[in-house]
């Protein structure tokens, strides 16, 4: 896709006043009106910088503006894979599902550099798979793969949309075709896998049930987002995600919010809890669309996980966006 130099100029100015945002006024109002119709008026590809990288990517995308709004967005994937290398002492290789236009790819290698040897970028979304492209000759070692993950290849999922510019969610009318993870990648793969990360907008749980034998085979810490709402929305079982991680040995969870922060610990299967955290972010009255990133440690791994917790290395880290 071709960029617009105007509508960049636009999106990059819109970036620069973001503080505006929450101003109280005729700014805000402005700002807020501005951001929400330019991308409608304006569609298409737009240059900006993510993480000190000059990438092209839609216009509205929201990555960057969410960097900028939550300093800790992104820490516990960003703490994970630093405590990972430490554990290991060599450069990881990742699996990121949802990986949108590389905008994590962007964040680790600029925070962490020389630590990841490659990713194994999955994407759903054309139009996103079109920026990845673009963009991964930051992370050239990388494999892209555009395609629709579910837990089998006989499944059919409804297709994406986006919920916003910055990612897509299975909600729309139509039924396609997927394929599981296990099948898309394991015999593809060179090496171990020490990560794998997801982030797909209410599916997470059943592409975990496609990753079966990856999970049992690599081991690999998983990092993903437990979205009720978003669940609802793709009818989606809240409960899975823990289900399937259990069966593959994994009984350590390390909870945080969806601005970045450290919330709780659970062991094993604490299905209790689950239920009254489902129905609190449900209800949609304690914090508007609140979900957890939870992170999913092998019951063989040694990793410290007060240290995951604490986040330490992550606040510190060297580009927020």
């Amino acid at each position: 896709m071709k960029i617009n130099i105007y509508h960049s100029l636009i999106y990059n100015f819109l970036l620069k006043t973001y503080k505006l945002r929450d101003k109280q006024g005729v700014l805000g109002k402005w700002w807020l009106m501005l951001w929400e119709h330019s991308s409608e008026i304006f569609a298409g590809a737009v240059s900006t910088t993510i993480h000190g990288f000059e990438v092209k990517v839609n216009n509205g995308n929201s990555y960057a503006l969410y960097a900028r709004l939550f300093p800790n967005y992104n820490n516990p994937l960003l703490q994970l894979v630093g405590s990972v290398y430490e554990l290991y002492n060599r450069e990881l290789t990742i699996i990121d599902i949802g990986s949108a236009v590389g905008d994590t790819n962007l964040f680790l290698i600029k925070n962490l550099p020389g630590k990841i040897e490659k990713f194994y970028c999955v994407e759903g979304d054309f139009e996103f798979f079109e920026y990845l492209e673009d963009n991964k000759k930051y992370f050239p070692k990388s494999h892209l793969f555009n395609a629709l993950l579910s837990e089998s290849d006989h499944s059919k999922i409804n297709s994406l949309v986006k919920t916003h510019l910055g990612t897509a969610s299975a909600i729309g009318e139509e039924k396609v075709k997927s394929i599981s993870l296990d099948t898309l990648l394991f015999d593809k793969l060179d090496g171990r896998v020490d990560i794998i990360k997801i982030d797909v907008d209410g599916l997470d749980g059943i592409i975990l049930k496609g990753t079966e034998k990856l999970l049992q085979y690599h081991k690999p810490f998983v990092i993903f987002e437990w979205h009720p709402i978003m669940i609802k929305k793709t009818q989606n079982d809240f409960h899975e995600h823990f289900e399937i991680l259990n069966k593959c040995g994994y009984n350590r969870f390390l909870w945080f919010n969806k601005y970045g922060d450290f919330s709780h610990f659970s062991l094993n299967d604490d299905y209790l809890n689950r239920v009254e955290l489902n129905k609190i972010c449900l209800r949609n009255k304690h914090d508007f669309d609140f979900h957890y990133d939870v992170i999913a440690i092998h019951k063989d791994s040694n990793i410290d996980i007060l240290k995951l917790a604490e986040l330490k290395e992550a606040k510190t880290k060297q580009s927020s966006y």
